[in-house]
């Protein structure tokens, strides 16, 4: 059975990912992610093994144990407003960056990180191929 401490877990879904019977169940709304444990009987530890946060570990199987449930508000993406990740996540993500680097990508949804970068990989792509064209600015 599974047992979690809801003190540590931040909300990720790893521990869903990857459960083979779906013991352990997810909704979300445009506003919350809901997390609820059900009773396993199963003893893999696959969702034990996965969890970056070290909050589930496995225990005898007990009926008369509550199914543990933990629920999450969403963080809005600072470009578009999607909620798209829970606060205990960006933070782990946040603490994990090295401090020289600008941790703000972090607060973007990954549709508005891919189209951030998208678009500066194609300015720097076209402002070299500027640079190297005869009769555009670069040498001729």
């Amino acid at each position: 059975m599974i047992r979690i401490d809801l003190r540590l877990c931040i909300g990720c879904l790893s521990c869903s990912n990857v459960c083979p019977s779906q013991n352990i169940l997810r909704t979300e709304t445009a506003e919350e992610r809901r997390i609820l444990w059900k009773r396993c009987r199963e003893e893999c530890d696959l969702c034990v093994e996965h969890c970056p946060a070290r909050a589930l570990s496995l225990v005898p199987f007990d009926e008369a144990v509550p199914e543990p449930e933990a629920s999450f508000d969403l963080v809005a993406c600072r470009i578009c407003g999607r909620r798209y990740a829970t606060e205990p996540m960006l933070r782990r993500v946040e603490a994990s960056l090295p401090q020289s680097q600008n941790p703000e990508w972090v607060r973007a949804c990954p549709t508005c990180r891919r189209i951030t970068e998208a678009e500066r990989a194609t300015g720097e792509m076209v402002a070299g191929r500027l640079k190297r064209a005869p009769g555009w600015g670069g040498a001729e």
